[in-house]
């Protein structure tokens, strides 16, 4: 049996796990080709790997600034509002907003900063005259846990040249962390046209002609059924929200919980006639009418699956999701990095993808009705081989889920 050593490149699963005061998160990334004798490794991490096989695991519990460095006060500075450098990206001009992060290069005046900086730095406060930005990285200043799966190990052919990979680095930086809410501070997410669309003709219209096709690749889809299946039990009943060819729920035949059933809420009924998922189907455009046409606590959980970009009143329709939710039951937002863009709200592709991690739970704290909200992203998986995009990239489309619980009171 195969064991890690320095004689082998591996396949290891990594998972980070941090709190902050208003939610979970889980951050899970596939480290690939690790070479142990070349590349670098948290703490203490790589001699509780040694000799371990496929299916094995090991975890390292970090104090702040351990692995990742500490929060310094000397990278939170006091800019003049026009040291920010407006872009415009695809028709749309970007100005600074509370809370949000921006590449380090758009700030003017940073010693050791040049144009090309896209390292994040965040606005934490700002007037008509100044800008404070916090240069720290994101997770500075929090505790962690890194878990690492063993997932595959085969021999090394020869260390001659080739990459040097600093695993926490690969997983952490650029991302992670960003999802983060400003203490007692709400992010600037959704202010001026943030919610306009290119195209504002009716979302009927746009639909009418059904797209039988998935939005993310096999592997993605399977990543994103697994986190949903945490969340359902024998004989839920379960809405599927701006449903369509398939709801990203395990079936009866791959180990589903019994008895689910699923209700579709989508806007084409062709594409939600050929999900095999769904036991009732609905046409209803919640962007006209986020009214949702069922009976309160009508539901044990909510899925809404690679559409919450589409939403133009989506603090509305949070708010349905939380009305016709059990005491207790689930809300899963899931998203990826593809959209219609036509009918993508303004802000999304603005956000950095963890971001709009940021901004889908802070949708949920909105609503006032939900408690226990977590996040997970799963990023960097093998694409399938048989994908039709598989010539563009091997890398699977990531997947980011926010969760909320309907609270008890």
């Amino acid at each position: 049996m195969s064991r890690i050593d320095n004689t082998c490149v591996a396949t290891i699963e990594l998972s980070l796990t941090w709190e902050d005061d208003a939610a979970r998160h889980e951050e899970r990334y596939l480290a690939r080709r690790v070479n142990p004798w070349r590349d670098i490794f948290p703490p203490g991490l790589r001699e509780r790997l040694e000799g371990l096989a496929e299916g094995e695991a090991a975890s390292c519990d970090y104090a702040a600034g351990e692995a990742i460095p500490g929060r310094r006060d000397d990278l939170v500075k006091r800019l003049p509002r026009s040291s920010f450098t407006p872009k415009t990206v695809a028709g749309r001009r970007i100005e600074p907003r509370l809370g949000r992060f921006y590449p380090r290069g758009l700030f003017a005046g940073l010693c050791g900063v040049f144009p090309q900086d896209i390292r994040p730095a965040r606005i934490m406060a700002m007037d008509a005259d100044s800008l404070t930005l916090d240069l720290n990285h994101p997770l500075a200043g929090r505790p962690f846990t890194l878990a690492a799966t063993v997932r595959h190990i085969a021999p090394k052919a020869s260390d001659t040249g080739g990459h040097l990979f600093c695993w926490l680095e690969e997983m952490t930086d650029y991302g992670p962390g960003m999802q983060s809410p400003l203490p007692g501070l709400p992010t600037d997410f959704l202010s001026g046209d943030a919610l306009s669309r290119t195209d504002a003709a009716p979302d009927a219209d746009f639909y009418a002609q059904p797209r039988l096709t998935g939005h993310i690749d096999a592997q993605a889809d399977a990543l994103l059924t697994d986190c949903y299946a945490g969340h359902l039990r024998p004989g839920v009943a379960v809405l599927d929200l701006m449903s369509s060819v398939a709801s990203h729920l395990p079936l009866e035949t791959n180990f589903a919980p019994p008895g689910l059933h699923v209700t579709g809420l989508g806007l084409n009924a062709r594409e939600m006639a050929a999900n095999p998922r769904l036991a009732e189907r609905v046409v209803h455009d919640v962007n006209a009418d986020p009214t949702l046409p069922f009976p309160d606590a009508a539901f044990d959980a909510v899925f809404l699956s690679l559409s919450v970009e589409y939403l133009t009143r989506p603090r509305e329709v949070m708010a349905q999701c939380a009305r016709v939710l059990r005491p207790g039951g689930s809300l899963c937002v899931g998203f990826s990095d593809r959209w219609f863009p036509q009918k993508v709200t303004a802000v999304w592709p603005d956000l950095h993808p963890f971001e709009r991690l940021g901004l889908v739970a802070e949708l949920m704290r909105g609503a006032g009705s939900f408690a226990d909200l977590a996040t997970t992203s799963i990023r960097n998986w093998w694409r399938p081989s048989d994908d039709p995009h598989i010539r563009q990239t091997i890398t699977s489309d990531p997947v980011y889920v926010a969760t909320g619980k309907r609270s008890r009171a």
